[in-house]
């Protein structure tokens, strides 16, 4: 079972506000793509998942790239059905579950091989919860991944060791990936998906030439380093870009090339983009 649990820092890299030529480069391009995270980078972080609700000018803003670009995709590790009901865009690609499904113009589509997952991180789920009694606690089982959001709890570190304490005591929990977030533990099947895995591919499938990915967490780490990896091996002009505040972990700061400041300036970004 692989667990992370990020560092803290000072942010140390520009701010791409101030370096809007350097993403119009990127985006102009005959084929490019804008991948954009969705809690925390165009909604506000909410104590529970159900509460979170996109940012109305990031919605106007992709709903108007997304006709001039070759691809715009919210990638999230929510399930894509409730990625797609929360931001309600048409003409976007929904990647959820950290890259284990798809839904484009209403088709859904699941990456082969995960059949045995959704009861085995069901199982963990309930493992968890039956030894975790913490007020303030959100339960989501999303099928082929599973969230323990703790940010609600009166002491979030105390959840936080409550829960590590009971993965341990878990036979099965051996058996899937534990990943932790901002106030979250997300399980996951052992199986190498997760949003650089789903960037790789996309640029691939696509033919992208240009690519810009914005995400606030530990889960968008893997997504900005197959950024740099692409644009290091040609022929993908790609930026990483991490939205950061005073819980930004310091592997996102260290792998993104940019940075912004929260929500708003997401949405200050995306409105010059569509400029």
């Amino acid at each position: 079972m692989a667990s992370k649990q990020p560092g803290r820092s000072r942010i140390s890299i520009p701010n791409l506000l101030d370096h809007i030529n350097d993403a119009l480069r990127v985006i102009r391009r005959d084929r490019a793509g804008l991948f954009v995270d969705f809690d925390g980078t165009i909604s506000r972080l909410a104590p529970a998942p159900e509460e979170a609700v996109i940012s109305s000018r990031a919605a106007a803003s992709l709903r108007r790239l997304a006709a001039g670009l070759s691809l715009v995709c919210v990638i999230s590790g929510r399930a894509a059905g409730d990625l797609r009901d929360k931001a309600g865009l048409d003409h976007v690609l929904y990647v959820g579950n950290h890259g284990a499904e798809q839904i484009e113009d209403g088709r859904l589509r699941v990456v082969p091989g995960l059949e045995e997952y959704p009861q085995k991180i069901g199982r963990v789920l309930d493992g968890l919860k039956d030894r975790v009694d913490i007020p303030g606690l959100s339960w989501e089982n999303k099928g082929y991944s599973a969230a323990v959001h703790f940010r609600g709890a009166r002491e979030p570190d105390l959840a936080r060791g409550a829960l590590q304490a009971a993965l341990n005591d878990v036979e099965i929990a051996s058996e899937l990936q534990v990943f932790w977030g901002k106030m979250i533990l997300e399980i996951r099947p052992p199986t190498g998906l997760h949003k650089g895995y789903a960037l790789r591919n996309l640029v691939r499938e696509r033919g992208l030439n240009g690519a810009i990915f914005i995400g606030d967490d530990v889960t968008d780490l893997d997504a900005l380093v197959a950024m740099k990896e692409m644009r290091d091996q040609g022929g993908v002009r790609g930026l990483g870009v991490a939205v950061v505040d005073e819980d930004t972990p310091v592997a996102l700061v260290s792998a993104a090339d940019y940075a912004l400041r929260g929500v708003s300036e997401v949405e200050d970004f995306l409105e010059r983009l569509e400029a």
